[in-house]
């Protein structure tokens, strides 16, 4: 196993205790037991716990996007902007693991300035491609006359409405009901 292959299972040490119970359970010796090394093998490849964290939050924005690359494929205006929602939303197994682990490190992100700087980063890809496909939708005559910048933030709070209540409440925001949201609102365009 290489060094980024490591990085990658303790990366998935965190992501498992973090999910199961919560942010502060990952703690360095507990995140060197759930991935199969020594408290002390860990510094060998992150700095400290931060640097997990870190690399964590990194990671989830990555899978999303990589999620959203594959199944976008040709579809474009609100197809392609369903499809978009859809990868971002907790309606499945995967989404809603990473929505609570998203939701447990949003806390740091607040004050850490680099998982600020992922944050930012993913939301302006989002905004961006979300506004693209809205414009492609106005261009196939799809909608109507909307202002694009409003609706990517309605669609946009939507979607983190949907990770938090999707992981605080699952029965009433069950992936169901997430959809139907999703299809009202798009209708409504």
């Amino acid at each position: 196993m290489d060094h980024d292959e490591r990085r990658r299972s303790i990366t998935a040490a965190a992501w498992r205790l973090i999910a199961a119970r919560g942010i502060d359970a990952a703690n360095m010796r507990d995140i060197a037991t759930e991935a199969g090394y020594t408290n002390g093998a860990l510094s060998h490849y992150f700095a400290g716990k931060d640097e997990i964290l870190r690399t964590s939050y990194e990671h989830i924005s990555e899978a999303t996007d990589r999620r959203i690359t594959e199944a976008l494929g040709d579809a474009t205006g609100l197809d392609a902007l369903r499809i978009l929602c859809r990868e971002v939303m907790p309606i499945n197994e995967e989404q809603l693991l990473e929505a609570r682990i998203a939701a447990s490190l949003w806390p740091r992100a607040m004050y850490d300035e680099q998982m600020a700087a992922t944050n930012r980063r993913t939301m302006d890809h989002w905004r961006e491609q979300m506004a693209i496909f809205l414009e492609q939708a106005r261009e196939e005559g799809s909608v109507g006359d909307i202002d694009v910048s409003i609706v990517v933030e309605q669609l946009l709070n939507m979607m983190m409405g949907m990770q938090i209540l999707g992981v605080l409440t699952p029965g009433e925001t069950s992936s169901e009901r997430q959809l139907e949201m999703l299809e009202q609102f798009v209708a409504a365009l």
